[in-house]
């Protein structure tokens, strides 16, 4: 498995899971929440872009889905709250993946490039 951001039929589905699911805290438009590096006074950090100006494409597919699946939490250091939830009950493998076709293909060329550099890194 994984997210191609060149597959019309995953990047279609992930739209609509990333607009349901997603967008409310991430942003309609991949843009994040307001302020996203400074910490919130009740701990962790507003969503993060998802855009060419977050740090998303500085990460690993098999990380990012991680994040998603499990939750920020299960992957952030000791003693860092994260605020991201799991989805894993509310999204399949399938659908996580084309998330993040969706996310990728919103990018431009030189960051898609860049992004599967960091995937194959970590293979």
């Amino acid at each position: 498995k994984r997210a191609d951001a060149g597959s019309p039929s995953q990047v279609a589905l992930g739209r609509q899971v990333y607009s349901a699911q997603c967008a409310r805290c991430h942003g309609a438009n991949l843009e994040g929440q307001p302020d996203w590096k400074q910490e919130l006074p009740t701990g962790g950090r507003p969503a993060p872009p998802h855009d060419a100006t977050g740090h998303t494409w500085h990460h690993a597919d098999t990380l990012l889905f991680d994040i998603i699946k499990r939750g920020g939490q299960a992957s952030s250091l000791p003693g860092y709250q994260n605020n991201m939830p799991a989805f894993a009950t509310l999204l399949n493998d399938d659908e996580i993946w084309a998330v993040l076709a969706y996310i990728k293909s919103a990018w431009p060329i030189d960051i898609q490039a860049a992004q599967e550099q960091v995937n194959e890194q970590a293979q």
